[in-house]
């Protein structure tokens, strides 16, 4: 067993000083990139045709998350009330789209497409299954953080969260959009 130096153990505790423990539920708040001018203006046309929802964005992604981690997040404009349904799966819905198989730039095509075809159907409640990255080249699962990335770059997505163990688990999320009437 190895022993740590006074010296290290100092310069740790220096190196951590002000931040603080992860949250032990493993849950991911993700948020939305600080700057996203190009689509704001974008929120109030009802009417968006593919290739409009995401915007090209060289900025780096944010932190990646493991095929385990819950995800989530929540726009300041959803309910708690309609958030908790989403959580527990509370809903039927016609529109779920499964992922596996796609390199990136396919799943993020198919993501925006598939968003596009239901806001234009009116449809509120989606299931996205992107896998747990097993089988990816990466160290990560690559198709969980582009739908962790892309979703919240949306305008008309009001909150997603991992799926129930029955619906996929941490290899599947709920999607929750806005009201096109």
């Amino acid at each position: 067993m190895s022993h740590i130096s006074d010296e290290d153990k100092s310069l740790f505790a220096e190196a951590v000083q002000g931040t603080q423990k992860l949250n032990p539920r493993k849950t991911v708040a993700t948020g939305t990139p600080k700057s996203r001018p190009s689509l704001r203006h974008k929120r109030h046309s009802n009417s968006r045709e593919p290739g409009e929802l995401f915007q090209e964005n060289d900025q780096a992604w944010p932190s990646r998350v493991s095929a385990f981690e819950y995800i989530e997040y929540q726009h300041p404009s959803c309910s708690a009330q309609d958030f908790k349904r989403l959580r527990k799966g509370d809903f039927k819905t016609p529109f779920c789209l499964d992922l596996h198989g796609y390199t990136e730039l396919e799943a993020e095509k198919a993501l925006e497409h598939f968003v596009h075809d239901a806001l234009q159907n009116q449809i509120r409640y989606l299931i996205i299954v992107h896998g747990k990255g097993y089988h990816s080249d990466s160290d990560y699962p690559t198709l969980k953080n582009l739908v962790n990335y892309r979703l919240p770059q949306i305008p008309d997505v009001l909150g997603f969260c991992s799926a129930q163990p029955k619906d996929g688990g941490t290899g599947a999320v709920y999607v929750f959009l806005k009201n096109q009437r």
